[in-house]
This record gives structure tokens, C-alpha cells and sequence, in this order.
């Protein structure tokens, strides 16, 4: 129904920016009752807000999705069902009551009722086996647009407000929210929990939990800490609440401002669509990045299950206590846990050497970055879709990557001051991008904002092309422009703030240097009185750029590599890799330089190296097949015989890493004497996981699948129903997409869309199948068979991987069925119009890797007779 006409002066409320609520009217308080029934899988609730509306309006508009409203009051007044107007499209209900509402306060009371999806979004279904039984839970997963698909609600970051939450449930579930409960009763099978309210809060970050649940708590500084998992799962759980002690502690001191919270919950689910959910003083985790086995699980899920704790952690100042205004600045929630999270893991246990897997992680945003189809850091965002597209490599990695720019270019006491100034400011309150500069520049007397803003608000980063003018005057050139994936080489300009590691002669050590570069082409003459050796512009990869060396900078630098860090070291061979695949260096000139470093022993080269060879693997000949493996063994074979299947048990991590980074480069084309050994192994560890290294067990796997049968296939599959642990589940899980036979391609696809696979997990082992040479095509004929099946167990979230990992069919004919396929909006997906873009972009970039390099890589195959 039309607004009422004649009420002068009265209106829908201030006119807002596209896709938010009318301005005039913000929520103050929301008290809600919600009876939640997993076995029916339906929930009926109640709400009264307390709102303030701030000039006389006709209508009142609240977020609303896939609800029903039967009944509605505002002011005490009751409205007819003609005046409760739904909106699918738009996601709201619209009040309009007879009489304008004055400015003041008012309260809005709705009742509503809804189904428990199975999407893994607003409320939702969950279920699991125990003892041979289905048993049926409820979670919420409200981030960024879905708290109302269980509540109408305001349903914006910037209209915080506070929450009080009564929720009845059956009996025997254990019922959480971001509150400790305040009162519980029982009666007739069914449990009514109060919960203590909330402080003022955004609602993406209300959270409920129903489920069979049991706890194991410590208290950190004070603060009643606690993992939530199934009973029969605790085991797993004393790994989390050590990370999570190690980071409250640091993060109460870091930000100057003790967790605000009564109680920190960090709960495992069964079903979870993300890695983890910020949820204030409730976490929310899938299940294999809360849970580490004390015996079973490896040094890498181990630090998986860190890294998330420790960001999920970083958000309840950064995120919670601190909102974003909007969803285009996303990053400031984003970018700071990533970065702070290695800051604290690095500083808890620095014999992880933690930045090595952040620089790991920023190259998947430098690749995305360079791609023609990106964005700025800060991007419009209105629809739901677009801010849920949001969330990708860009909002943290390379936020992240600014950040720790940022903080190497200013000095970090003078960078923590100015956080700390920003938190004690703003708490409670949301902020833009501006508010965290101006802090930074307050503390350092650096104008911080001029800088970012290039970094932030265009999208693409550059390309630093550096040589040496001079050595005995120590002056280099360097020269920038936008890096592109496809090797062109269009104009662009950033302030660039780089620190240089360089030699002089005669001095062991390095030296180091920092200048911002700001010109297209600009001289550096670097501080000393004796002859330059060589310098190296990305002093510990903190630079968010690439390199291109002049050739004798490159020779300078291959023949003295140990005078890098580690870091660089890996650094120095990505920014060549990167050049390979754009097209602006041959193949052959990365491979003699990585082979130049094949005696490093570090696990941060050998991951790298394994990756790139297997990545290279894609594009050999047939012809070249024995060659390449090889060049492989040529690599990591004397690693592999140095390391062996296991060593001492004082051994640390990064030599576990180490060698399981060998054997999965071995694996792509093992020996005779490797295969024989690694199915000998095998057979112990399906007997008995713990019988082998956890951190091999994946390797291991694949070369069983490489090797493998069909009664091998069934032997995995039920394995994987046995599976005790996340990690070994997940293992068996994507081993079986290693298997080479495209029939088997089929059974994985029809599996997967089973009950043995979660809808969280439908994903890893499609994506595996499409990288798989041997499945590829097999796979992507069935994925499209069966799609709709597939999008719907998977959810928005998890079909986007499955489209993401598309990218690895880089065939002519294979990059015009997708780009067909996906044409038909039966088959697109919301929110995934960017990641189809970008991914048949990756594709033609793919096709073209092939054809330009291809030949060369067989060349230099056939002449390094000393290093195959």
C-alpha cells in the first residue's frame, strides 16, 4: 500500500545512499524471543525494538528475508496485514502505521516465523551422526548482510544497538550466545535460556548456537575463556585455548585496552560456510580451524587452526569494539586481523616464522591484483551481492599487505600508538578509512592519509624496474608502472614506500635503506663511501610490489642469494615466477635461478619449489615427461634422502614442513623404489594414522591415489567416514580427486553430493578433480551435469570456490563451454560475478602460459643435462 498523502512534512525518512535504510530512524535496543526447533526445522519469534526516529515519518523500514510477518504494532498500535509489505528484492518490510510517527522514541514490535535453511546463512540447519544417529542443531552465520533472514532488524553496521536475547530450545542442547545467560528454566522437554545484554553492536555480530555441546575452559587475564565442540571431540581442543590464551594476552596489551566481553566462547560447527565468524564473545569456527589432535594432526593444521584463532581474536577489538561504517571499507575489519594475527602468532612462537606464510598468502591478492578484472581496496558496495563479494584476497590480503607497509615506512611504536589512539576513540562507534589515518599521522607526523589513499582507492599496484646507474656512486634507478598479468605495460604511478637491503664491498653485512619512490622514474643513490655489490629494494617483502632486476643486479644477487633472508630469497624467485607467467621472461631464466637455491634447506624454499614445479608440470609434453621428473629429483632428491620419512622427536616444525614439501613435489612422478616404499607406508597408515609423520600424510595419499585402484578408491572412501580427526577427514577427502581415472572423476562428483561430504566441504574435492590432469575434462562435464545440485548444497560461498577453481582449465575449448555455461543465469551464482570473471580471465592467462612457455621449458629440459 501507498504511504498515507496529505501528512505534511512527514516522509519515509531522510534520503540514504543507495542500498541502505532511510536515514531518521535508528535502533536503540532490540529484545528478542525465539523459539528455535532443529527436528521440525523451523523457529517463531518476537522482537520490540526501541527506536529513535529523528523527524515525523510515514513509513518505517526494517531489513527482513525469507521471514513471515504476520502481525506487527508500532507505538502500541496494531497494523493491518495490508500495511506489513514485504520485499524480496529490496530485503525489507515496510511498517506504515495510520497516524505519521513524531520524532522521539518509539517502539517497533513484530512477530515472525521462518525454516532453518540449509544454505549456512541466517538460521541455520545443521546435522551430524552420533552413534548411529542424526542428530539435528542450529547456528547462526549472519556476516555480512543475513541477520535478517532470522530477525527483522536494522540490519546495517553503523545502526548498532544493543541486544537482548530469550531463545527456547529443546531440552538436551546446549544453547550459546555472545552473552553469558543470565537464567535458564525447563519444562516439558523444551529450555528457556536469557542472556545478559549485549553492548552496543552491529547485528551481523549477534550469534545463537543449538546444539549438543560440552566445554573445556581456562581463564586468560582474567576472562573466562572456552572451546565448544561435541563431547566426543575435546580432545581437540587444549591446542585452540593455548593460541587463544597466547593471543588475548597479547592483544590486551597491544591495543591498551582489555577484551571488553564477560566471556570469550570458541565454538566448533559441524557446518560452517566461512573458516571462522567473529561473533562477539561467541566465535564461531568450522570444525578443522578450531580442532588440532595432540598426536594427529600436523604442524601445518596446527598452524591453520592458529592463524584463524588469532584473526577471529584481533576482530573482537578490530571489527567489534571498532565497526567499519560500511561494507566498502570492509578492509579495516579485514586487513587489521589478518596482519595483527601474524604480528601475534610471530611473537608467540617465532620459530614458525610466521610472515613467510603471510607473504605466502598476499601473493594469491598480488595475482588476483593483476588481473584486468580487480578492484580498489575500497569499492562500492550496496546490493547484498556486491558486499558479499567483498570478501576476498583484496580486503585482506592486500589490505593486509598496506598495513604492514604502512608500519615498516612509519616504525612500529610510532604505527601502535597511533592504533591505540584510534581504538580508545572510536570504541563502540563505527569509522571510515580517513579516521584511521588521521590517528597514524597524529602519532608519527607522517601524512599517512596521502599515501594510502593511492593503495587503497585504485586498484593494480606496481611494477619497480631497477638498476644500477651507478656502483661506485651506490645510485640505482628505479622506474614503475602498473603490473599487468598480461604482460602489458599500462601507466601508473604510487607513492611507493621502499626499504632496500644492499652490500657494499668489503662489508659482511647488509645495510638497509628506506625511500619513497613517487616519480615514474627516479634515482636512489644509498648511504656508504665504498663500491655497491648488489641491493635488493623489498627489505623482508614488505613492499606490496613486483620486481623486475636489471640482468647483472639478478647475476649480482644469484651469486651471493645467502646474503638475503629467507624471505627475500623466496621473494626474489616470486616476482621472477610472476614475470613468467604475464609473459615478460622466459621460463628458462626462472628455472636456472631457482635451481641456483636447490641446496637451500629452509621449508619456506621447498614449499615454494614444489609449488612452482607442480605448477610447471601442467605445461610439459608428453615428450618431456621423463626429463621433468627428472629435473624434479634433481631438486629434492638429495632433500628427500637428507630428510627421510621421519626424524628425531625433538625435530622442529619447518623440517616436518620441509619434507612433506618434498615429498609432494616427488610425488608428481615418483621413483620406482619411492613408489614401492610410499604404498608399503600407506597400508600402515590406513591401518594406523599415527604410524606415519602427520604432516606426510597428505603426500603419501596422493601418491597412493596416483598409483591407485578402484578397490584402493573404496578403501579411502571409507576411511574418510572413519576419520577422527578434521584434518584426516579432509585428507581422504581430497586424495580421492587424486585418483587419475575419469570414471572414478564421476564416482567423487556423485559422492560428494552425498552425506559424506558436507555441504561446507562440496567444494575441496570438485576444485582437486579440476586440477587434476588426468580428470580435468571428466570432472567438468560432470560439475555441469549436475550444477544446480552442486550450487545448492554448496551455498553462495562454497559455489564460488567450485567456479574459482575452474580457473585450472586452461584449454581454448574449455574457456568457451564455461564462459557459455555461465551465461545462462540458470547457472550463475550471487555475488560470484566477479570471481567468474576473474576466473575466465585466469583461464586465457593459463592458455596463454602454455603456448608462450611451453617450448622453452622443453629446451631447457633437454640441455641442463647437470641438473636432470
Amino acid at each position: 500500500m501507498q504511504a498515507m498523502k496529505g501528512n505534511t512534512g512527514a516522509s519515509r525518512g531522510a534520503p540514504a545512499p543507495a542500498g541502505r535504510l532511510p536515514r531518521g530512524v535508528r535502533p536503540a535496543r532490540y529484545a528478542v524471543s525465539l523459539k528455535v526447533d532443529p527436528d521440525s526445522g523451523t523457529f517463531h519469534g518476537r522482537v520490540a525494538i526501541d527506536v529513535q526516529v529523528s523527524e515525523r515519518v510515514t513509513e518505517l523500514v526494517l531489513h527482513a528475508l525469507e521471514l513471515r510477518i504476520p502481525r506487527a504494532r508500532v507505538a502500541g498500535a496494531e497494523l493491518p496485514a495490508d500495511r506489513i509489505r514485504l520485499d524480496r528484492r529490496a530485503e525489507t518490510v515496510t511498517l506504515a502505521p495510520r497516524e505519521p510517527v513524531k520524532p522521539g522514541r518509539v517502539t517497533v514490535e513484530l512477530e515472525f516465523d521462518g525454516e532453518l535453511n540449509r544454505q549456512m546463512r541466517g538460521l541455520y540447519l545443521s546435522t551430524a551422526k552420533h552413534r548411529g544417529k542424526v542428530e539435528r542443531y542450529a547456528f547462526t552465520h549472519f556476516e555480512p548482510t543475513s541477520a535478517r533472514r532470522m530477525v527483522p532488524c536494522f540490519d546495517e553496521p553503523a545502526l548498532k544497538a544493543v541486544f537482548s536475547l530469550t531463545v527456547t530450545a529443546p531440552a538436551g542442547l546446549t544453547v550459546l550466545s555472545n552473552q553469558p545467560a543470565r537464567r535458564r528454566k525447563v519444562q516439558g522437554g523444551w529450555q528457556t535460556v536469557t542472556f545478559e545484554d549485549s553492548p552496543v553492536m552491529s547485528s551481523y555480530l549477534l550469534a545463537l548456537a543449538v546444539a549438543r555441546l560440552a566445554p573445556k575452559r581456562r581463564r586468560v587475564d582474567g576472562t573466562p575463556v572456552a572451546v565448544w565442540t561435541r563431547p566426543e571431540d575435546l580432545r581437540q581442543a587444549d591446542f585452540a585455548l593455548d593460541v587463544a590464551e597466547a593471543s588475548l594476552k597479547r592483544l590486551n596489551r597491544y591495543f591498551a585496552i582489555k577484551y571488553r566481553l564477560p566471556k570469550v566462547d570458541l565454538v566448533a560447527l559441524p557446518d560452517f560456510a566461512a573458516g571462522a565468524m567473529e561473533n562477539w564473545g561467541a566465535i564461531f569456527f568450522r570444525d578443522s580451524a578450531l580442532l588440532a589432535d595432540p598426536r594427529l594432526s600436523s604442524a601445518r593444521a596446527r598452524r591453520r587452526v592458529a592463524e584463524v584463532v588469532a584473526h577471529e581474536l584481533v576482530h573482537q577489538w578490530f571489527g567489534n569494539l571498532v565497526t567499519m561504517e560500511w561494507w566498502d571499507d570492509l578492509w579495516l575489519n579485514e586487513a587489521f586481523a589478518t596482519w595483527l594475527a601474524f604480528k601475534v602468532l610471530d611473537d608467540w612462537k617465532p620459530a614458525w616464522k610466521s610472515w613467510l606464510d603471510f607473504e605466502t598468502r598476499k601473493r594469491r591478492a598480488l595475482m588476483i591484483d593483476a588481473l584486468r578484472k580487480t578492484r580498489p581496496i575500497i569499492a562500492p558496495a550496496n546490493t547484498s551481492d556486491e558486499i558479499e563479494a567483498q570478501f576476498d584476497a583484496l580486503s585482506y590480503e592486500k589490505g593486509g599487505g598496506t598495513l604492514r607497509m604502512v608500519e615498516a615506512y612509519l616504525g612500529e611504536t610510532k604505527f601502535r600508538k597511533g592504533i591505540r589512539a584510534y581504538m580508545k576513540r572510536h570504541q563502540y562507534a563505527n569509522t571510515v578509512n580517513g579516521d584511521l589515518w588521521r590517528a597514524l599521522e597524529q602519532a608519527s607526523g607522517v601524512p599517512v592519509g596521502k599515501l594510502a589513499s593511492a593503495w587503497l582507492t585504485r586498484p593494480g599496484y606496481p611494477l619497480l624496474t631497477v638498476g644500477v646507474a651507478s656502483a661506485t656512486e651506490r645510485a640505482l634507478t628505479m622506474t614503475q608502472r602498473r603490473f599487468d598479468a598480461h604482460g602489458g605495460a599500462p601507466e601508473g604511478v604510487w607513492p611507493v614506500p621502499v626499504v632496500i637491503r644492499y652490500r657494499l664491498k668489503g662489508e659482511a653485512r647488509s645495510r638497509a635503506h628506506r625511500v619513497l619512490i613517487e616519480r615514474e622514474k627516479q634515482e636512489v643513490r644509498l648511504p656508504g663511501s665504498r663500491e655497491l655489490v648488489w641491493a635488493y629494494p623489498n627489505l623482508e617483502e614488505t613492499g606490496l610490489y613486483r620486481l623486475a632486476l636489471a640482468p647483472a643486479l639478478l647475476a649480482a644477487l644469484r651469486a651471493d642469494w645467502r646474503g638475503l633472508a629467507e624471505v627475500e630469497r623466496g621473494g626474489l624467485l616470486n616476482h621472477l615466477w610472476a614475470r613468467v607467467r604475464a609473459g615478460q621472461l622466459p621460463i628458462e631464466k626462472f628455472l636456472d635461478t631457482l635451481f641456483d637455491m636447490r641446496e637451500e634447506r629452509g621449508r619456506y624454499l621447498l614449499e615454494d619449489a614444489a609449488a612452482y614445479l607442480r605448477r610447471i608440470e601442467t605445461i610439459v609434453g608428453d615428450g618431456e615427461r621423463a626429463a621433468f621428473g627428472r629435473a624434479v629429483d634433481a631438486f629434492f632428491g638429495a632433500h628427500w634422502r637428507r630428510l627421510g620419512w621421519s626424524g628425531p622427536r625433538s625435530e622442529p616444525d619447518d623440517a616436518k614442513l620441509g619434507r612433506a614439501a618434498a615429498l609432494a613435489a616427488l610425488a608428481v612422478a615418483p621413483t620406482d623404489g619411492l613408489a614401492k616404499e610410499a604404498s608399503t607406508r600407506l597400508a600402515r597408515y590406513l591401518k594406523d594414522p599415527k604410524s606415519v609423520e602427520p604432516a606426510l600424510a597428505g603426500p603419501l595419499l596422493e601418491i597412493g591415489a596416483r598409483l591407485g585402484d578402484e578397490k584402493r578408491f573404496e578403501e579411502y572412501r571409507r576411511r574418510m567416514g572413519e576419520a577422527t580427526t578434521p584434518e584426516q577427514r579432509d585428507l581422504l577427502m581430497t586424495a580421492l580427486a587424486d585418483f587419475r581415472s575419469p570414471a572414478l572423476a564421476r564416482r567423487v562428483v556423485d559422492l560428494s553430493l552425498t552425506d559424506q561430504v558436507r555441504g561446507q566441504d562440496i567444494w575441496k574435492p570438485l576444485t582437486r578433480l579440476l586440477d587434476n590432469s588426468g580428470t580435468q575434462g571428466e570432472a567438468w562435464k560432470c560439475i555441469r551435469e549436475r550444477w544446480a545440485e552442486i550450487r545448492e548444497k554448496a551455498g553462495p560461498k562454497g559455489a564460488i570456490r567450485v567456479i574459482e577453481g575452474m580457473a585450472a582449465l586452461a584449454r581454448r575449448e574449455w574457456l568457451e563451454e564455461v564462459r557459455s555455461f555461465f551465461a545462462d543465469p540458470d547457472h550463475q551464482v550471487e555475488s560470484g560475478e566477479r570471481s567468474l570473471a576473474q576466473t575466465l580471465e585466469a583461464i586465457e592467462l593459463g592458455i596463454r602460459l602454455r603456448e608462450a612457455q611451453a617450448a622453452g621449458l622443453a629446451e631447457w629440459l633437454r640441455s641442463s643435462p647437470g641438473r636432470t
